[in-house]
């Protein structure tokens, strides 16, 4: 691989990584106290339909990135899609909303046994996943380049899959470590600026 496409290769696996942290931190934290004091074989099944679902949604915004072409030549709209996540950014500082919700899931979840915690996993990460879509579909939307897609997806998974295992191995520790849930609607209006500024495109 050419030294510039390394390059690129790196900086969007970095930015992948780094933007799941400002969609999927809730998910960290959410997660920490559904892992607690259950069997390493249900950690594992809830583990894979989380990251299952984390790779769908990567996919599903990957395929949007195609309608791009509709409006190539237009920079501006290219990097519209930008005011997504720092509004959405902006509605978390706000409210971080979901904590009432998220209250009656956990009771809900103490019932489920076996193979049941995959699909649960999966359809709990998918049905609250509006934010990591749309944010990943904005920056897949500025670069539809299949490397930058790729790296950007790799980054964006493997992110998860450390933050899954960090609370599976570690659900004591960081699910008494809230107050970084407002670090991750901070790095979202940060990531959505740099797309309405035309950081990415280009690169």
């Amino acid at each position: 691989m050419p030294t510039q496409e390394l390059e690129i290769f790196l900086s969007f696996l970095v930015i992948g990584f780094i933007t799941w942290y400002g969609t999927g931190l809730d998910d960290l934290l959410f997660m920490s106290v559904v892992f607690k004091k259950k069997s390493h074989k249900q950690k594992t099944a809830m583990f894979f339909g989380n990251l299952t679902a984390v790779f769908l949604i990567v996919l599903s915004a990957a395929y949007l990135s195609h309608f791009r072409e509709n409006i190539e030549g237009h920079s501006f709209m290219v990097r519209l899609p930008g005011l997504v996540p720092i509004l959405i950014g902006f509605l978390e500082i706000k409210s971080l909303a979901g904590k009432k919700r998220r209250k009656k899931v956990k009771k809900r979840i103490k019932s489920k046994k076996g193979s049941h915690l995959f699909a649960f996993a999966f359809f709990l990460y998918a049905f609250n996943s509006i934010d990591d879509f749309m944010v990943t579909s904005s920056i897949f939307f500025t670069n539809s380049e299949l490397l930058k897609i790729l790296a950007y997806g790799i980054g964006f998974i493997f992110g998860a899959a450390v933050s899954l295992f960090l609370a599976s191995k570690f659900s004591k520790i960081t699910q008494k470590i809230s107050f970084l849930e407002f670090l991750a609607p901070v790095v979202l209006v940060i990531v959505g600026t740099l797309i309405l500024s035309g950081f990415f495109v280009g690169r």
